[in-house]
């Protein structure tokens, strides 16, 4: 933690001022990487003024209309230990995505490992929100079912929230099923079929569309 935001947490401003240094203006913590509001509070702790400008929205981030005090501070002009009347700092946009975000890929994908199909159960969509930093969709609780290509039950899972379940197979192709469990009931998603190669772990995640 910067020492500035540090004195601001303990209730102390620093020792050092403009006035004992013989320095006009104040002296500049360091706020870089905190958020926007706690910077503010070390900054006025410290006797500095506060200017503020936005960096240009990019991918998923976006630039909001005012300044947020979730937005995290890039860079700080001048840099800590500086002395000047005020402090500018360039803000970081926010990332804006679903309330859930789903899961980063979906698949099938199939890297080097043991014969295996690892999958998870997702929800993905919902109203947009914004933070500081853009969010990995989590996978939600319900079942698994692994069947064959013709529909004969293979092997099925329970899986918690945030795990995955996983099925040693046998090379062939297969039919994976889901049914995710929450506050609002079961929802069952339609199988998809995915091939299974000896010396390869597959991966496929089945993702139910929310609005």
């Amino acid at each position: 933690m910067p020492l500035a935001l540090a004195a601001v947490a303990g209730g102390a401003l620093p020792a050092t001022t403009a006035a004992d240094s013989g320095q006009q203006g104040c002296v500049a913590p360091d706020v870089v990487g905190v958020t926007l509001a706690m910077a503010r509070q070390a900054l006025s702790a410290s006797g500095c003024a506060v200017q503020v400008r936005q960096l240009p929205a990019h991918g998923q981030f976006v630039t909001p209309g005012s300044p947020d005090g979730r937005q995290l501070v890039a860079t700080q002009t001048p840099s800590a230990g500086g002395h000047a009347d005020g402090v500018t700092l360039s803000l970081k946009p926010l990332c804006a995505q679903p309330a859930q975000p789903g899961p980063d890929t979906q698949g099938p994908a199939s890297s080097q490992g043991p014969t295996e199909l690892v999958s998870g159960l997702f929800l993905s969509g919902g109203p947009v929100v914004t933070s500081p930093h853009c969010r990995h969709g989590m996978p939600s609780s319900g079942v698994l079912t692994v069947t064959t290509a013709t529909g004969q039950p293979v092997a099925r899972r329970a899986v918690r929230s945030g795990r995955f379940g996983v099925f040693p197979l046998k090379p062939g192709a297969y039919l994976l099923a889901g049914t995710i469990s929450g506050p609002a009931g079961e929802r069952q998603l339609a199988a998809r079929p995915v091939k299974i190669v000896a010396h390869r772990t597959t991966r496929l995640n089945l993702v139910a569309d929310v609005k």
